[in-house]
C-alpha cells in the first residue's frame, strides 16, 4: 500500500467533508426511499477509486430533489471543496444551449430549421458545391454532413492556439467529404461553431451575448456563463486535472481563459450543477422554468428531442442499455433504455467531463460534472446513477468499466496501429522545410539542437515534437507535451506531379478522434526557417503569456 501524501490526504478529507448545499428535503428518509440507490455513496466510491479531484452531481425526480451537492475539491494544489455552485466546463453539453438558442430564433420567425445556411452566411462552404447549396440549419446540428469524425478539430485543440472562427469558416471547404450527406453519422464540432456564427448573424448579437441574455438570464442561472467566467466568480471555479504517472496535476494549458474562445458554441460554456439542474427541469417541464416562466414552446422543446440521425447501435450497447435504437437529435442523443426514452449527452474536454440526462416518463433529470478526464468514472456514474431508475438489474458498473478499460489503478496501454508505408519515400535531407495544409495552415520540419528532426505547427504551439525514423519515408512523431496522448505516424512522399507531401495518422487506437491527423495533407512550400528550435520555443512562450 502506497503512503498517502499530504496533498492526497487533503483531497480525501475534502472528498469526505465537502461543503455541500442540499436543496430542502435532500438526504431525508423520504428521498432515500424515492431513490433506488444510495447516490452519494456511489459518487464517493467512484471519485476516490478513479482519482477524480472533484465532482458535482444533481438528481431531480418527480418534482423533488434527490441530490444536489459537490464532492472533492476544485484544485488539488489549492484544495477548496466543490459545492452546487462550483463552475465546471460543460464541454459538449453546451450544444443543447446552442440548439435552444436557434429554437428561439425559429419561434421569432427569423429563420427556419430548413433554412439554407449560405443564405445567412455567404462565406459558408463545404468541399462539395451541391452540399453547400442544400445545407440547412438542421444539418449543422445532426452530425450527418458527410465530413469525417472530428473533421477539422485540430483548429480547436490542443488549446491555446491562434485559430479564429473565421479560420474555421474558411477551412471547412478544404476538409474532405468522406461520407454520404444526410446518411452517415460522424460526430463533428466545427458545424456547431458555424451554428454559433449563424446565431450572431441573425440576432445581431455575439453567440455569447445571445445565450447569456436570452437563455441564462431569463432562467435566472446566476452560476452559468456562455462566455468567459468573470473575475468575481473565479474563486469557485473547478480547474481541469490529469493523471501524470501516479500523481494528480492541474492541467494548466486548459485552464479557463479570460477571453472568448473559438469553440464556445460547440463546448465552451461553464455552469454549476445547481444551475444545470434548473436548465434540465425547464426542458423536462416542456420549456417552462421552475418559476413558471415560459422560455420555449413545448413544440420547440419536442423538436430539439426529435431523432434525426441514426447512430451505430452495437450488440454490446443494446445488451448493456436494454435498448433497440440510438439516434442524434438537435444537440441531444436519444435512445430507448429498458423501454423508456432517455435524452442525454456527454461532454469531453481535456481535464473536464460532463453528462446530462432527462427521462420524461420518470420525470427525472440528472447532471454529472467532473474536473478530470476519467472515462471509467463517468461511465460508472452514468450507468450507476441512471439505470436503477429504469428498472435495470443491479450491477457494479464501476467494476465493469474498470475491468473493461483498466481504470485509474491499472490503465490499459493503447494498441499501436500498423506502421504505414511511403509509396515514394523521401530521405531525411529532403524532408526538412516549410509546409502548408489548406485548412490547418503552416508547419515546419527542421533539425533541432540535439540533431534530430523536429516538427512544429506555426498556429498550434503545443504541437511540437521529435521525429524518429521508422522506415524509408516514415517517422513516428512524439509530442514534447506528453499530456496530449496523441503521438502520430508521419509519411513523406512524392506525389504524382512531383510535389513533396507529408501526411499523418494516429500512432495508436488511444488517440482521440479529434486529433484529425488523416485529414491533413501538407505540401512543401520552401526551405526550413533559420533557428527553427528557437522560433518554436518563442512561439510557445508567447502563447503561454496570453493564458
Amino acid at each position: 500500500m502506497r503512503p498517502t501524501s499530504l496533498k492526497k490526504r487533503l483531497f480525501l478529507s475534502a472528498t469526505g467533508l465537502a461543503v455541500v448545499t442540499l436543496l430542502p428535503g435532500c438526504g431525508s428518509d423520504r428521498d432515500a426511499d424515492q431513490s433506488p440507490i444510495n447516490p452519494e455513496a456511489l459518487v464517493q466510491r467512484v471519485i476516490e477509486e478513479e482519482r477524480v479531484p472533484g465532482a458535482a452531481v444533481g438528481i431531480w425526480r418527480d418534482g423533488e430533489p434527490v441530490l444536489v451537492r459537490g464532492f472533492g475539491v476544485t484544485n488539488v494544489d489549492s484544495p477548496r471543496p466543490v459545492d452546487q455552485e462550483t463552475l465546471f466546463k460543460l464541454a459538449s453539453t453546451t450544444k443543447a444551449f446552442t440548439t435552444a438558442a436557434l429554437a428561439l430564433l425559429v419561434e421569432e420567425g427569423k429563420l427556419d430549421w430548413d433554412s439554407r445556411v449560405a443564405d445567412y452566411l455567404p462565406q459558408f462552404a463545404l468541399g462539395d458545391e451541391w452540399i453547400t447549396r442544400e445545407f440547412q440549419v438542421v444539418d449543422l446540428l445532426t452530425h450527418r454532413s458527410g465530413l469525417g469524425p472530428g473533421a477539422g478539430d485540430l483548429m480547436l485543440w490542443p488549446q491555446p492556439n491562434s485559430f479564429s472562427r473565421a479560420d474555421i469558416l474558411q477551412g471547412l471547404r478544404h476538409l474532405p467529404v468522406t461520407g454520404s450527406f444526410r446518411a452517415d453519422y460522424a460526430y463533428d464540432n466545427l458545424l456547431y461553431i458555424v451554428a454559433g456564427e449563424l446565431i450572431a448573424a441573425v440576432s445581431g448579437m455575439s453567440y455569447e451575448e445571445f445565450v447569456q441574455q436570452r437563455l441564462l438570464a431569463e432562467l435566472g442561472l446566476e452560476h452559468c456563463y456562455a462566455g468567459p467566467v468573470p473575475e468575481a466568480a473565479r474563486d469557485n471555479l473547478a480547474d481541469p486535472h490529469r493523471l501524470e504517472g501516479d500523481r494528480l496535476v492541474v492541467d494548466t494549458p486548459n485552464l479557463a481563459p479570460d477571453h472568448p474562445i473559438v469553440l464556445a458554441a460547440a463546448g465552451g460554456m461553464h455552469c454549476s450543477a445547481g444551475d444545470m439542474l434548473r436548465w434540465l427541469r425547464t426542458l423536462l417541464a416542456g420549456g417552462v422554468s421552475p418559476d413558471g416562466q415560459r422560455l420555449l414552446s413545448e413544440e420547440s422543446r419536442d423538436r430539439l428531442w426529435q431523432p434525426v440521425t441514426l447512430m451505430p447501435m452495437s450488440p454490446e450497447r443494446a445488451e448493456r442499455d436494454g435498448g433497440h435504437f440510438y439516434a442524434y437529435a438537435l444537440g441531444w442523443r436519444v435512445q430507448d433504455m429498458y423501454g423508456k426514452r432517455v435524452i442525454h449527452h456527454t461532454g469531453s474536454l481535456s481535464g473536464m467531463y460532463a453528462w446530462t440526462a432527462i427521462v420524461p416518463e420518470e420525470k427525472l433529470a440528472m447532471v454529472v460534472l467532473m474536473n478530470r478526464s476519467a472515462g471509467v468514472a463517468r461511465q460508472a456514474l452514468i450507468h450507476g446513477l441512471l439505470k436503477p431508475y429504469l428498472g435495470a438489474e443491479p450491477r457494479d458498473w464501476l467494476a465493469h468499466f474498470q475491468e473493461l478499460w483498466g481504470g485509474a489503478a491499472a490503465p490499459s496501454e493503447p494498441e499501436l496501429l500498423p506502421r504505414p508505408e511511403s509509396r515514394a519515400p523521401v530521405a531525411r535531407k529532403q524532408v526538412e522545410g516549410r509546409y502548408r495544409d489548406p485548412w490547418f495552415g503552416p508547419m515546419e520540419i527542421y533539425t533541432g539542437a540535439a540533431g534530430k528532426l523536429r516538427w512544429r505547427s506555426l498556429k498550434s504551439p503545443r504541437l511540437v515534437g521529435t521525429m524518429e525514423s521508422a522506415a524509408p519515408g516514415v517517422w513516428s512523431l512524439r509530442w514534447d507535451d506528453r499530456s496530449l496522448q496523441a503521438d502520430a505516424w508521419l509519411v513523406a512522399e512524392r506525389s504524382d506531379d512531383g510535389e513533396l507531401v507529408v501526411t499523418m495518422q494516429p500512432l495508436s487506437r488511444g488517440v482521440d478522434f479529434s486529433y484529425d491527423f488523416p485529414d491533413l495533407r501538407f505540401v512543401r512550400t520552401g526551405p526550413a526557417g533559420e533557428n527553427g528550435e528557437a522560433v518554436g520555443l518563442l512561439a510557445q512562450k508567447k502563447q503561454k503569456n496570453k493564458q
